[in-house]
């Protein structure tokens, strides 16, 4: 079962709460990696799922709370080209990826915007909440604050659906990577901490914990080591360093791909705008922000306009097996 039909079956269920966390980055990968065989998560690992593509979260967690695929929402990466004001926007954080400086389109969200299943499910009379971090209005500033907020709702409510997100592990796995002992401890504390508070919800409570992509160590790439592929671009590298999307100057658009290829053919996948939104995708309408081509990672390297740009040892949005899979752990909690 895809994961939003898993979401959308528990947003419509009744009877009991429904919880869906969200873990941000633990593939199934990192969880096999970092985490015992006998621990809370492999424990009640149940399934695999395929990532949304691309598996990363502002295309995966916009999916989940919104129940529409990144060709629907518009959200199909971290930054993005708008032709509006010739910029590459971090769409989540409304500011320009490579100056830094505040989009010259600050309304640019209200193209991009939708109810969340929240909303909606709120709006039929129903009752549902999201808990999330502290970026959010009233959202948690701590991983215990996090889970206290689920437990406290959960205790409260007997029939709602619950959406919960954490940014962790992801942060520290781009920062880190998994080899790090200090993100195995992070991980595993986590798991520990999950565990004890499902163990003080009273109410009947079906839990799915999952996550929007995996991770994998990676080494950078920079198109400024490789003037000919550079200079046959109309914009700078935008979506991700590993799903990048390549607007290509017209009279460059043929000889393009045997230009790439020789270059990076052993670690990308170059595919055109049409297959990458038929096979990937899956859209049923052209998506603005896909270039002429897209880059898919296939190996351990990203893709960097140039070294001025952030870029991590561990990251994600690629095709790998460890970017895609993600975990399916469920738990029902007092089903008496």
């Amino acid at each position: 079962m895809a994961i939003l039909e898993r979401l959308k079956k528990m947003q419509n269920d009744s009877g009991k709460n429904r919880l869906v966390m969200i873990l941000d980055g633990m593939g199934v990968a990192i969880v096999k990696k970092l985490l015992d065989k006998d621990g809370f998560f492999a424990r009640h690992l149940t399934d695999v799922e395929t990532a949304i593509i691309p598996a990363t979260t502002v295309a995966a967690t916009t999916a989940y709370r919104i129940g529409k695929m990144p060709w629907e929402t518009g959200f199909v990466g971290w930054s993005q080209y708008f032709a509006e004001t010739d910029e590459v926007i971090e769409v989540f954080l409304n500011k320009n990826y490579y100056t830094g400086e505040v989009s010259k389109m600050p309304t640019h969200t209200n193209t991009l915007s939708f109810k969340t299943s929240v909303e909606q499910i709120n709006a039929d009379g129903r009752r549902a909440f999201e808990i999330m971090p502290a970026f959010v209005p009233g959202g948690a500033e701590t991983f215990d604050d996090w889970l206290k907020q689920i437990v406290d709702t959960a205790n409260r409510e007997t029939d709602a659906y619950i959406y919960a997100y954490w940014t962790e592990p992801d942060a520290a796995l781009h920062e880190f990577g998994e080899d790090n002992d200090n993100v195995k401890t992070l991980l595993r504390d986590m798991e520990q901490k999950v565990e004890k508070a499902l163990g003080q919800i009273v109410n009947k409570t079906e839990v799915l914990i999952t996550a929007d992509h995996g991770h994998k160590l990676v080494k950078p790439l920079f198109l400024t080591d490789f003037p000919d592929i550079e200079q046959s671009l109309l914009h700078p590298i935008s979506i991700e360093a590993r799903a990048a999307s390549l607007f290509v100057k017209p009279e460059k658009i043929a000889e393009f791909p045997v230009m790439f290829n020789k270059h990076f053919g052993k670690w990308f996948k170059l595919v055109t705008k049409q297959e990458f939104e038929r096979d990937y995708l899956h859209a049923q309408k052209p998506v603005r922000f896909i270039g002429d081509f897209m880059a898919l990672a296939t190996a351990d390297y990203g893709l960097h306009q140039n070294r001025d740009v952030k870029y991590y040892i561990s990251n994600h949005a690629g095709i790998t097996k460890e970017e895609l899979e993600i975990p399916i752990i469920q738990h029902l909690v007092n089903s008496r």
